[in-house]
């Protein structure tokens, strides 16, 4: 007998579609970030290479290309692959990652101190720059938090894990706050002088290890609920990359008003701000449509059974201690019935299960005709069934003497390859015994099992001679 067992199924479940274009993703901005680097590299390592780039390559400095080819390399080589030389991979990884916190340290002492390190110029000389070879305080910044989440890269939960999290996260909103620099002419976000910035080349390449890392560290941090498949996960997957279009378009909006003169200040924030909140509104609004929507068809399909359309052992149960609650308020009895199909097994290894679907189908609409819309009908296995019903026992058992015609009116047209059959078993409440629905249900079990043992004709559907296939 199948008994009522509320599972709770992970509503962090990975979606293997986002994973796979996770995968496809990481290596696309790995590929591009190296070609990047390693062309602006060329450019200052051979004269001919940088003479063939167009205007404004030499803004990414040759140290910031030699920092976004090691971070490449470490993500590279910490990518999951086959086991061997493990360590010795993590190895160079680490290294790799150390080397671009320390080229990022060096400019940062620079700055902050005034003096040389002499590592701004190591690989190319840069002379006709104000600060030669100097990467701008945001890049070297950057790199500082991008190397230190390299080096913690591997790490799954815990503390350094929620360090992880907390790195990526710094790093995002840095990118964000370059790129803001730039669609807005902050140039004080993004550098120091026309010559020390972060470059837009610069901020692709960051951008992009950002990208890839985050995506690498979906699967195990905070993010993780981006890449599930519950409703939760879809609503994030599309509500972040709209709000961020929309707060960019309007407050770029905002910007080209403001200096055209249209509108002063106090205008424009006062429109930007009410027309950001009427769209975040109707969003807000759409998805909350989508995500009732799915709840109700998640609701069904934890509700129904998928064959017949009745109710599964949940519904069957949550609705069933309705009714006995209801039942003993009004102090009525209440009768379960529990049918065991006859030659189901039988039908679908001889017939196949196509067949053996189509013989519980069959049966399911005997049920419906019988009893009422308002009982409840549910299956509990693959070939059990009951109904929950209110009335008087007398009456009940001329319903199951409704059910036997039926079913032998169906098998006596002789226009299916098998036999409805069924073994049934009644238990009603009792006043004295305060059973459960479950208990009620378990002893209409056993008076199946023991009807059946004793082939009880009264308590029979169809008849068992010839249940299950046609002789």
């Amino acid at each position: 007998m199948a008994t009522f067992n509320a599972v709770n199924a992970p509503s962090n479940r990975q979606d293997p579609r986002i994973m796979n274009r996770l995968a496809t993703g990481d290596n696309a901005c790995l590929v591009v970030a190296t070609l990047i680097a390693a062309t602006i590299l060329s450019g200052w390592m051979v004269d001919a290479a940088g003479s063939a780039l167009p205007d404004g390559w030499s803004l990414m400095k040759a140290n910031t290309s030699l920092a976004v080819l090691l971070c490449t390399a470490s993500l590279t080589l910490t990518k999951p692959k086959r086991r061997t030389r493990l360590f010795r991979r993590f190895l160079v990884a680490w290294v790799c990652a150390f080397a671009a916190v320390f080229l990022a340290g060096a400019a940062l002492f620079e700055h902050w101190s005034g003096c040389s390190s002499g590592l701004s110029t190591l690989l190319a000389a840069d002379s006709g720059a104000q600060m030669p070879g100097l990467m701008s305080i945001q890049t070297a910044s950057f790199f500082v938090l991008l190397g230190m989440s390299l080096v913690i890269e591997r790490t799954g939960h815990g503390l350094l894990g929620c360090a992880l999290d907390a790195l990526i996260a710094a790093e995002m909103v840095f990118a964000m706050v370059l790129v803001a620099g730039y669609i807005f002419g902050a140039s004080a976000l993004f550098g120091q002088t026309s010559e020390t910035r972060t470059s837009p080349q610069t901020l692709v390449c960051l951008t992009l290890l950002t990208l890839a890392q985050m995506g690498r560290r979906v699967p195990y941090g905070y993010f993780s609920v981006l890449i599930g498949v519950g409703i939760g996960s879809k609503f994030a997957r599309i509500a972040i990359p709209i709000s961020q279009v929309i707060v960019f378009m309007f407050m770029a909006l905002g910007e080209k008003l403001l200096t055209a003169g249209y509108l002063t200040m106090p205008y424009t924030a006062a429109l930007i701000a009410s027309s950001m909140t009427m769209v975040m509104i109707f969003l807000l609004i759409v998805f909350a449509r989508k995500i009732n929507d799915l709840e109700t068809a998640l609701r069904d399909m934890s509700l129904v059974d998928e064959l017949t359309g009745l109710h599964n052992v949940r519904s069957f149960y949550l609705l069933g201690e309705q009714a006995l609650h209801d039942a003993r308020r009004a102090k009525e009895p209440i009768t379960v019935f529990f049918f065991d199909m006859d030659g189901l097994k039988k039908v679908n290894d001889t017939l196949g299960h196509n067949v053996g679907s189509e013989l519980l189908r069959d049966f399911v609409a005997l049920l419906r005709s019988t009893f009422r819309s308002n009982d409840v009908i549910g299956r509990l296995g693959g070939d059990e069934f009951a109904v929950i019903i209110h009335g008087d026992p007398a009456e009940l058992m001329l319903a199951l003497q409704r059910l036997n015609d039926a079913t032998k009116a169906v098998n006596d047209t002789g226009s299916k390859q098998y036999r409805i059959s069924a073994s049934v078993g009644v238990a009603t409440t009792e006043p004295q015994r305060n059973e459960s629905l479950v208990e009620l249900v378990n002893r209409a079990d056993a008076a199946m099992y023991q009807n059946k043992r004793q082939k009880n004709t009264v308590h029979e559907i169809g008849g068992a001679s010839g249940a299950g296939l046609v002789s």
